[in-house]
């Protein structure tokens, strides 16, 4: 018997939301894309894009190396990405490290408005898909740090957690299987052992919900598994005939297990259990928001009127559990979660509407939410008058250009907000959405200039300057920002390996803690973490 209950028949997408999502997606994308490559590489960003780098001078990229060392901390699938984005776009520039992480974004968005269409229906499908794409961690921050893993990554788990909902659905064994271990594996040479640990909680748990344990059992599931294997061996065989395994092995091992309660204090622990649960409800909003939609009798009873909700469910709180009790644990880490409680808070939000118009219903809930929609706006709306009184944006030539052209938009948004409270959920999608437009073209050409990666590229010109074509070592075990590095890379197109023995002939940078005994001229200091750093040559 299968446990999933049968799906209703969904509310048609109105014309007119369907028109105001279409432009919706459309300034989305240019959001997301305007200025991507402005702000220098900073926090995780040069550590991938230099892997990719010298993956390319090394002429090797089987083998991920850092500063001519082997790195060990993350497969290379997603550096092999990083290089399609230089070769994409000719250069080794910002743009094209963060170009496809943003495209996996918009990926996910896209996986879920076509899942939500097939299970439920396009109305919930849009703005699904919608809400989670201007999800407030992912939206103001993630997307303009693109540079980083985490979106590629997340848009192959959420892949594989989908291939096993959809051709379940379908009873088409095999290809679930096959597609579900495919992105597992790949997932697996992106970041190493959570794709395991998501695989590994994933399938049992569906197959015991479905009372079909026996499943796993099968030539299909084997078929997946043989694929899964070929596609992790295969790699790992091909980097033994380089470099031996075992630190491989250690170092992906103790990336996952350091997040985990074992690998922290119990205090810290306990600390965790309460702030997770509301760091990822901040995260996700405005989606949630629409939590008060489930203050009804018979919520559960509700949600379990469809199979995608009750499998969102089942996803989440299965595999949330293991990141819950984990207090090393970063929202980033679970952003393909986030998918499954948008989905679920939005089949409630829509389950308040008359089945027959589409109206919403006169609710609390309703009432509630509007007014929240209400004061957002409005504070919307002041916070865009007064940008021209905020010292820090005072060099944006332009600013007030911008509140005379957001300054109306907004209103316009808010009169479209009093004369038409039912499209609530679609104004501050939309509301968002411009919020963004407008982060681009004030704080991020604010931080192009006034974050320590632009310092550290400003650095890196100047050595670059000095040194030119001439050798260029790092003096022993000599450690600064990774932007730094990264910027002189690419300006030298060569690696900045390590030296342990000091020349006349070539210039070192080196930490002034390690020179102690040494005859150096020093042609140029800058400084990471309250420490100089020197460009030198030895006497």
């Amino acid at each position: 018997m299968n446990p999933f209950p049968v799906k209703e028949a969904p509310v048609p997408l109105q014309q007119t939301e369907k028109r105001l999502s279409l432009v919706a997606t459309f300034l989305l994308i240019a959001g997301l894309f305007i200025h991507l490559g402005m702000v220098p590489l900073r926090l995780e960003e040069p550590r991938r894009a230099l892997i990719a780098l010298e993956m390319i001078f090394n002429d090797n990229f089987i083998v991920p190396t850092e500063m001519g060392e082997y790195y060990y901390k993350k497969p290379p699938l997603y550096n092999w990405l990083i290089i399609g984005g230089y070769q994409l776009f000719g250069q080794y520039s910002e743009y094209a490290c963060r170009f496809f992480s943003v495209l996996s974004y918009l990926g996910m968005g896209f996986l879920i408005f076509l899942i939500g269409k097939r299970h439920v229906g396009q109305r919930f499908a849009t703005y699904s898909a919608l809400l989670f794409l201007v999800s407030a961690d992912l939206l103001f921050y993630f997307t303009t740090t693109a540079g980083e893993i985490d979106l590629f990554y997340s848009f192959l788990t959420l892949a594989s957690f989908f291939s096993l909902f959809h051709f379940y659905e379908k009873r088409q064994y095999t290809l679930l299987f096959l597609l579900t271990y495919l992105f597992g594996a790949l997932g697996t040479l992106t970041k190493g052992f959570p794709s395991m640990v998501f695989l590994g909680i994933s399938l049992p748990v569906f197959f015991l919900y479905h009372r079909d344990f026996k499943r796993l059992f099968t030539l299909a599931h084997l078929s997946g598994l043989s694929l899964y294997s070929v596609i992790v061996v295969g790699y790992f065989w091909l980097y033994a005939q380089y470099n031996g395994l075992d630190q491989y092995f250690a170092a992906l091992w103790s990336q996952s297990s350091e997040r985990t309660v074992l690998e922290n204090s119990l205090l810290s622990a306990v600390g965790h259990l309460f702030i997770f649960p509301l760091e990822t409800l901040k995260n996700i909003a405005p989606a949630s928001l629409l939590i008060i939609f489930l203050f009804r009798k018979r919520w559960l009873a509700t949600l379990q009127k469809n199979r995608l909700i009750v499998f969102s469910i089942l996803i989440f709180v299965s595999n949330i559990l293991i990141y819950w009790i984990s207090p090393g644990t970063r929202s980033r880490y679970v952003y393909m979660l986030y998918p499954f409680p948008v989905m679920v808070l939005t089949y409630a939000y829509f389950y308040f509407l008359d089945h027959q118009t589409g109206e919403v219903t006169h609710t609390w809930q309703h009432r509630i939410f509007t007014r929240v929609v209400t004061v957002l706006i409005i504070l919307a709306v002041l916070t865009c008058l007064s940008l021209p009184w905020i010292p820090s944006l005072q060099e944006i030539p332009y600013l007030i250009w911008l509140v005379i052209l957001f300054a109306p938009v907004l209103g316009m948004l808010l009169w479209f907000h009093l004369k038409a409270p039912a499209y609530s959920l679609l104004q501050i999608i939309g509301l968002a959405i411009l919020l963004r437009l407008l982060f681009d073209f004030t704080i991020l050409p604010y931080r192009a200039t006034h974050t320590g990666a632009y310092q550290d590229q400003q650095d890196a010109q100047a050595i670059h300057q000095l040194v030119q074509e001439h050798s260029l070592h790092l003096w022993e075990d000599t450690r600064f920002s990774l932007s730094t590095v990264f910027y002189i890379e690419r300006a030298r197109e060569k690696v900045l390996a390590r030296s342990y023995q000091p020349n006349t002939r070539d210039f070192f940078l080196a930490d002034q803690a390690l020179l102690y005994g040494q005859e150096y001229e020093v042609l140029y200091t800058f400084q990471y973490d309250n420490r100089d750093f020197f460009l030198i040559k030895f006497r």
